[in-house]
Protein backbone atom coordinates (compact mmCIF):
# COMPACT_ATOMS: atom_id res chain seq x y z
CA UNK A 1 0.00 0.00 0.00
CA UNK A 2 1.04 3.09 -0.83
CA UNK A 3 1.18 6.52 1.16
CA UNK A 4 -1.33 9.39 -0.22
CA UNK A 5 0.68 11.62 -2.01
CA UNK A 6 2.12 8.44 -3.79
CA UNK A 7 -0.68 7.66 -4.51
CA UNK A 8 -1.53 10.98 -6.32
CA UNK A 9 1.28 11.30 -8.03
CA UNK A 10 0.95 8.11 -9.36
CA UNK A 11 -2.79 9.12 -10.49
CA UNK A 12 -1.56 11.83 -11.99
CA UNK A 13 0.62 10.35 -14.96
CA UNK A 14 -2.38 7.95 -16.18
CA UNK A 15 -4.83 8.68 -18.38
CA UNK A 16 -8.46 10.07 -17.89
CA UNK A 17 -9.84 6.59 -17.59
CA UNK A 18 -7.90 3.76 -15.99
CA UNK A 19 -8.52 -0.19 -15.27
CA UNK A 20 -8.23 -2.35 -12.94
CA UNK A 21 -4.78 -3.61 -13.51
CA UNK A 22 -3.64 0.21 -13.37
CA UNK A 23 -6.01 1.66 -10.34
CA UNK A 24 -4.17 -1.64 -8.35
CA UNK A 25 -0.91 -0.74 -9.37
CA UNK A 26 -1.05 3.41 -8.56
CA UNK A 27 -2.62 2.29 -5.18
CA UNK A 28 -0.06 -0.07 -4.44
CA UNK A 29 -2.75 -3.31 -4.26
CA UNK A 30 -2.46 -7.20 -5.69
CA UNK A 31 -6.17 -6.50 -6.60
CA UNK A 32 -9.08 -4.28 -6.70
CA UNK A 33 -12.06 -6.92 -7.02
CA UNK A 34 -13.13 -6.15 -2.53
CA UNK A 35 -14.03 -2.81 -3.76
CA UNK A 36 -16.26 -3.72 -6.31
CA UNK A 37 -18.10 -6.20 -4.29
CA UNK A 38 -20.86 -3.98 -2.52
CA UNK A 39 -21.07 -7.13 0.04
CA UNK A 40 -17.72 -6.61 1.02
CA UNK A 41 -19.11 -3.05 2.40
CA UNK A 42 -17.13 -0.79 -0.25
CA UNK A 43 -19.96 0.40 -1.40
CA UNK A 44 -19.76 3.65 -4.33
CA UNK A 45 -16.91 2.48 -6.21
CA UNK A 46 -17.31 4.25 -9.53
CA UNK A 47 -19.05 2.22 -12.19
CA UNK A 48 -17.20 0.89 -15.05
CA UNK A 49 -17.30 1.86 -19.00
CA UNK A 50 -17.32 -1.66 -20.73
CA UNK A 51 -15.29 -1.85 -23.92
CA UNK A 52 -15.26 -5.67 -24.86
CA UNK A 53 -13.87 -7.52 -22.19
CA UNK A 54 -11.90 -4.18 -20.14
CA UNK A 55 -13.76 -2.18 -17.58
CA UNK A 56 -12.62 1.40 -18.16
CA UNK A 57 -13.48 4.12 -14.50
CA UNK A 58 -12.85 7.87 -14.50
CA UNK A 59 -9.68 7.93 -13.05
CA UNK A 60 -10.42 11.23 -11.27
CA UNK A 61 -13.65 9.61 -9.86
CA UNK A 62 -11.70 6.29 -8.91
CA UNK A 63 -8.75 8.72 -6.63
CA UNK A 64 -11.49 10.66 -4.93
CA UNK A 65 -13.44 7.67 -4.18
CA UNK A 66 -10.27 5.97 -2.78
CA UNK A 67 -9.09 9.16 -1.03
CA UNK A 68 -12.38 9.10 1.07
CA UNK A 69 -11.73 5.09 2.45
CA UNK A 70 -10.90 4.97 5.74
CA UNK A 71 -7.60 2.57 4.92
CA UNK A 72 -6.28 5.71 2.45
CA UNK A 73 -6.27 8.04 5.42
CA UNK A 74 -2.77 9.41 6.62
CA UNK A 75 -3.63 8.17 10.61
CA UNK A 76 -3.88 4.68 9.41
CA UNK A 77 0.38 3.73 9.35
CA UNK A 78 1.75 1.04 7.50
CA UNK A 79 5.18 -1.16 8.01
CA UNK A 80 7.22 1.33 6.65
CA UNK A 81 6.13 4.21 9.66
CA UNK A 82 5.23 2.05 12.49
CA UNK A 83 8.77 3.11 14.05
CA UNK A 84 7.41 6.51 15.54
CA UNK A 85 4.17 4.92 16.61
CA UNK A 86 6.13 1.77 18.79
CA UNK A 87 8.02 4.79 20.41
CA UNK A 88 5.62 6.85 21.48
CA UNK A 89 2.75 4.84 22.58
CA UNK A 90 2.19 4.32 26.06
CA UNK A 91 -0.76 1.35 26.47
CA UNK A 92 -0.56 1.14 30.39
CA UNK A 93 -1.03 -2.69 30.20
CA UNK A 94 1.31 -5.42 29.48
CA UNK A 95 -0.94 -7.59 27.30
CA UNK A 96 -3.21 -6.15 24.68
CA UNK A 97 -5.46 -8.12 21.95
CA UNK A 98 -5.37 -7.24 18.50
CA UNK A 99 -7.75 -4.62 18.10
CA UNK A 100 -6.17 -3.01 21.07
CA UNK A 101 -2.78 -3.14 19.44
CA UNK A 102 -4.10 -1.88 15.90
CA UNK A 103 -5.74 1.22 17.79
CA UNK A 104 -2.39 1.86 19.46
CA UNK A 105 -0.02 1.42 16.35
CA UNK A 106 -2.60 3.30 14.20
CA UNK A 107 -3.08 0.24 11.92
CA UNK A 108 -6.11 -2.48 11.46
CA UNK A 109 -6.71 -5.44 13.40
CA UNK A 110 -6.70 -6.89 10.06
CA UNK A 111 -2.73 -5.79 9.59
CA UNK A 112 -1.77 -7.33 13.19
CA UNK A 113 -3.12 -10.68 12.60
CA UNK A 114 -1.25 -10.50 9.23
CA UNK A 115 2.32 -10.15 10.88
CA UNK A 116 0.69 -13.15 12.92
CA UNK A 117 0.68 -15.26 9.95
CA UNK A 118 3.54 -14.13 7.57
CA UNK A 119 5.61 -14.09 10.30
CA UNK A 120 4.89 -17.41 11.90
CA UNK A 121 6.94 -20.17 13.57
CA UNK A 122 7.01 -21.84 10.86
CA UNK A 123 8.21 -18.85 8.61
CA UNK A 124 10.68 -18.00 10.25
CA UNK A 125 13.60 -17.81 13.10
CA UNK A 126 11.85 -14.70 14.68
CA UNK A 127 7.99 -15.05 14.74
CA UNK A 128 5.43 -12.27 16.04
CA UNK A 129 4.39 -12.52 19.45
CA UNK A 130 2.40 -15.36 19.64
CA UNK A 131 -1.47 -14.53 21.70
CA UNK A 132 -2.11 -16.51 24.76
CA UNK A 133 -5.41 -17.94 25.25
CA UNK A 134 -7.58 -15.18 25.35
CA UNK A 135 -5.65 -13.70 22.39
CA UNK A 136 -3.66 -11.34 24.15
CA UNK A 137 0.38 -10.40 23.50
CA UNK A 138 3.16 -9.26 25.50
CA UNK A 139 3.44 -4.87 24.40
CA UNK A 140 6.93 -5.23 25.36
CA UNK A 141 7.25 -8.44 23.20
CA UNK A 142 5.30 -6.78 20.43
CA UNK A 143 7.42 -4.00 20.84
CA UNK A 144 10.79 -5.48 20.87
CA UNK A 145 10.08 -6.99 17.37
CA UNK A 146 8.97 -4.59 15.81
CA UNK A 147 11.67 -2.41 16.41
CA UNK A 148 14.16 -4.64 15.39
CA UNK A 149 12.20 -6.18 12.01
CA UNK A 150 12.93 -2.63 11.02
CA UNK A 151 16.64 -2.65 12.60
CA UNK A 152 17.45 -6.31 12.05
CA UNK A 153 21.20 -7.99 13.69
CA UNK A 154 23.92 -6.10 11.18
CA UNK A 155 25.04 -8.67 8.71
CA UNK A 156 28.15 -10.48 8.79
CA UNK A 157 31.48 -9.68 6.98
CA UNK A 158 32.86 -11.56 3.41
CA UNK A 159 34.42 -14.00 6.23
CA UNK A 160 30.94 -14.60 7.77
CA UNK A 161 31.92 -12.55 10.79
CA UNK A 162 30.27 -9.67 12.77
CA UNK A 163 32.28 -7.42 15.15
CA UNK A 164 31.56 -7.29 18.80
CA UNK A 165 31.38 -3.24 18.99
CA UNK A 166 28.54 -3.69 15.92
CA UNK A 167 26.69 -6.27 17.81
CA UNK A 168 26.68 -4.42 21.38
CA UNK A 169 26.02 -1.01 19.13
CA UNK A 170 22.77 -2.97 18.02
CA UNK A 171 22.06 -4.86 21.29
CA UNK A 172 21.85 -1.46 23.04
CA UNK A 173 19.99 0.56 20.03
CA UNK A 174 17.15 1.19 22.20
CA UNK A 175 18.21 0.34 25.55
CA UNK A 176 17.77 3.74 27.05
CA UNK A 177 14.51 4.22 25.94
CA UNK A 178 11.43 3.88 28.09
CA UNK A 179 8.06 5.33 28.51
CA UNK A 180 9.32 7.06 31.61
CA UNK A 181 11.21 9.53 30.45
CA UNK A 182 9.02 11.01 28.48
CA UNK A 183 5.25 10.88 30.18
CA UNK A 184 6.68 10.27 33.74
CA UNK A 185 5.06 7.21 34.59
CA UNK A 186 6.31 4.02 34.70
CA UNK A 187 5.48 0.89 32.71
CA UNK A 188 7.19 -2.80 33.86
CA UNK A 189 6.14 -5.54 31.97
CA UNK A 190 5.31 -9.36 32.94
CA UNK A 191 9.01 -9.75 33.21
CA UNK A 192 9.49 -6.75 35.45
CA UNK A 193 11.31 -5.22 32.76
CA UNK A 194 10.98 -1.48 31.08
CA UNK A 195 10.47 -1.67 27.60
CA UNK A 196 13.94 -0.51 26.72
CA UNK A 197 15.46 -3.35 29.23
CA UNK A 198 13.10 -6.09 27.55
CA UNK A 199 13.94 -4.98 23.70
CA UNK A 200 17.67 -5.72 24.94
CA UNK A 201 17.07 -8.92 26.30
CA UNK A 202 15.09 -10.06 23.19
CA UNK A 203 17.95 -9.26 20.91
CA UNK A 204 20.21 -10.81 23.34
CA UNK A 205 18.29 -13.95 22.27
CA UNK A 206 18.28 -13.46 18.66
CA UNK A 207 21.95 -12.18 18.55
CA UNK A 208 22.30 -15.71 20.23
CA UNK A 209 20.39 -17.45 17.86
CA UNK A 210 22.53 -16.03 14.68
CA UNK A 211 25.56 -17.32 16.50
CA UNK A 212 27.02 -14.36 18.18
CA UNK A 213 28.42 -15.04 21.66
CA UNK A 214 27.04 -12.49 24.22
CA UNK A 215 28.46 -12.38 27.30
CA UNK A 216 26.43 -13.27 30.25
CA UNK A 217 28.55 -10.75 32.99
CA UNK A 218 27.70 -7.81 30.37
CA UNK A 219 24.46 -8.52 30.05
CA UNK A 220 23.77 -8.36 33.53
CA UNK A 221 25.91 -5.09 34.11
CA UNK A 222 23.95 -3.62 31.70
CA UNK A 223 20.44 -4.74 33.12
CA UNK A 224 21.72 -4.05 36.47
CA UNK A 225 21.53 -7.23 37.93
CA UNK A 226 23.75 -8.69 40.55
CA UNK A 227 22.92 -12.23 39.43
CA UNK A 228 24.71 -13.44 36.30
CA UNK A 229 22.65 -16.66 36.27
CA UNK A 230 19.58 -15.02 35.96
CA UNK A 231 20.31 -12.77 32.80
CA UNK A 232 20.67 -15.71 31.46
CA UNK A 233 17.38 -16.96 32.60
CA UNK A 234 15.94 -13.30 30.99
CA UNK A 235 17.26 -14.21 27.62
CA UNK A 236 16.23 -17.73 27.55
CA UNK A 237 12.74 -16.17 28.92
CA UNK A 238 12.28 -18.58 31.56
CA UNK A 239 12.36 -15.77 34.38
CA UNK A 240 8.87 -14.09 35.43
CA UNK A 241 9.74 -12.40 38.37
CA UNK A 242 6.17 -11.46 40.85
CA UNK A 243 5.58 -7.97 39.89
CA UNK A 244 3.82 -5.85 42.75
CA UNK A 245 1.92 -2.79 42.24
CA UNK A 246 0.29 0.30 43.97
CA UNK A 247 -3.37 0.43 44.34
CA UNK A 248 -2.99 3.10 41.25
CA UNK A 249 -1.14 1.24 38.93
CA UNK A 250 -2.67 -2.41 40.48
CA UNK A 251 -6.19 -0.88 39.03
CA UNK A 252 -5.56 0.50 35.76
CA UNK A 253 -3.61 -2.81 35.01
CA UNK A 254 -6.73 -4.48 35.98
CA UNK A 255 -8.87 -1.81 34.38
CA UNK A 256 -10.98 -1.33 37.75
CA UNK A 257 -10.96 2.05 39.69
CA UNK A 258 -8.73 2.28 42.68
CA UNK A 259 -12.12 2.92 45.01
CA UNK A 260 -12.87 -1.00 44.27
CA UNK A 261 -9.24 -2.05 44.98
CA UNK A 262 -9.12 -0.25 48.62
CA UNK A 263 -12.86 -1.72 49.10
CA UNK A 264 -11.69 -5.30 48.97
CA UNK A 265 -8.31 -4.74 50.66
CA UNK A 266 -10.24 -3.02 53.27
CA UNK A 267 -13.51 -5.64 53.72
CA UNK A 268 -11.98 -8.92 52.41
CA UNK A 269 -9.07 -8.89 55.74
CA UNK A 270 -7.71 -12.26 57.29
CA UNK A 271 -10.02 -11.37 60.13
CA UNK A 272 -13.37 -11.47 58.14
CA UNK A 273 -13.07 -13.59 55.28
CA UNK A 274 -12.03 -17.01 54.52
CA UNK A 275 -10.28 -15.98 51.79
CA UNK A 276 -8.96 -12.73 52.27
CA UNK A 277 -7.44 -9.81 49.35
CA UNK A 278 -4.08 -10.63 48.98
CA UNK A 279 -2.08 -9.13 51.10
CA UNK A 280 0.05 -5.75 50.69
CA UNK A 281 3.92 -5.62 51.64
CA UNK A 282 5.76 -2.35 53.27
CA UNK A 283 5.45 -0.39 50.14
CA UNK A 284 1.50 -0.95 49.75
CA UNK A 285 2.36 -2.84 46.79
CA UNK A 286 0.33 -6.05 45.92
CA UNK A 287 1.69 -9.33 43.89
CA UNK A 288 -0.57 -8.53 40.07
CA UNK A 289 -0.97 -11.94 39.04
CA UNK A 290 -2.34 -13.12 42.89
CA UNK A 291 -4.65 -10.04 42.88
CA UNK A 292 -5.83 -10.90 39.17
CA UNK A 293 -6.42 -14.81 40.51
CA UNK A 294 -8.29 -13.61 43.46
CA UNK A 295 -11.05 -11.42 41.54
CA UNK A 296 -11.06 -14.66 39.04
CA UNK A 297 -11.62 -17.32 42.08
CA UNK A 298 -14.35 -14.56 43.24
CA UNK A 299 -15.95 -14.13 39.36
CA UNK A 300 -15.48 -10.23 39.98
Amino acid sequence: MKTTDEVIKAFAELPSEITAKQIAEATGRTHIHNWTDTTKGFEGFPEARLDGRTAYRDKQAVLEWYLNQPFAQPTRRGPRDLTDAVRTANPGKTHLGASQLGELLGISRRAVNKYADHYSPEKTSDPFPAADSEGMRSWSLVRAWLLRHSDPLPKPDANGKRTWPDVRAWLLRNHEDSIESRTGSVFLDELGLTVGQRDLVERVRVAKAAGEKVPAEWQAEVLGLEDVDEAERLAQGLAAPARRLRPTALARELGISVDTVKHYAKTRTKETSKNPFPAKDDDSARDLEEVRAWFANHQK
